[in-house]
């Protein structure tokens, strides 16, 4: 019975993030008849406008390069410890993954152009090629929510206050940072932490028996890369 009550909750609780993820991308999609378009404009010329290399490096610590590396050698160090992958882990980096190819059909099909920068449309296939070029949802965003859904609800040795606080903050402060910038709309970031949202629950929950199965069936043939019995 309890069993039960808990798949219906997390049913109940997809299908909510998925009617909010579409959302956001229609309103998005929208954003110059729904007024979405004004408010991203007014948060813009709100803002101080900072570049300087404290706002670069504090951005550029969440680039797609800096958390591949940090996905690797997160992913090394636990298959080094005992010679198992733990499954938060290997779930981490899934979810990453996942959101990542997420934010890019995202972008693709939206086509919303960065603050300062003129609109472009490239094809599909060229849109895709050139995802980076699009600001929607901001793919910062998506993987400092990723590691703060992880660090907060999976990763048992992260359920500390302190580290837990930390986290959101610097997560926070990305955002901050993307803005200040002027990379990226407040409409990115909030579909950003959508996007994020979506792929950690999928993964740790309707989608993990499809993950496992091809983990298993491929990295798992591996010895040392096979996934430790919780």
């Amino acid at each position: 019975m309890a069993a039960s009550s808990k798949q219906t909750r997390g049913l109940t609780l997809f299908i909510a993030l998925t009617v909010l993820l579409a959302l956001v991308i229609a309103l998005e999609v929208l954003r110059y008849v729904d007024g979405l378009q004004g408010v991203n404009v007014y948060v813009l010329n709100t803002l101080p406008y900072t570049r300087t290399p404290a706002m670069e490096v504090l951005s550029g610590s969440a680039s797609l390069e800096a958390f591949a590396l940090l996905a690797l050698i997160i992913y090394v160090m636990d298959a080094s410890l005992d010679g198992r992958v733990s499954e938060p882990v290997a779930s981490f980096i899934v979810a990453l993954i996942l959101s990542m190819i997420l934010t890019a059909l995202i972008k693709a099909y939206v086509a919303a152009p960065r603050p300062h920068e003129p609109s472009a449309y490239f094809g599909l296939l060229g849109n895709l090629i050139n995802a980076d070029y699009f600001a929607f949802p901001s793919g910062h965003t998506v993987r400092v929510t990723v590691l703060s859904y992880y660090v907060l609800s999976v990763f048992p040795q992260s359920r500390r206050k302190k580290v837990s606080y930390l986290v959101l903050i610097y997560a926070g402060a990305v955002m901050v940072s993307r803005l200040l910038l002027q990379v990226h709309w407040l409409g990115d970031i909030i579909g950003g932490i959508i996007v994020g949202l979506w792929s950690s629950y999928v993964t740790e929950g309707l989608g993990r028996p499809a993950w496992r199965f091809i983990y298993d069936e491929t990295l798992g043939r591996v010895p040392f890369l096979r996934i430790k019995a919780r």
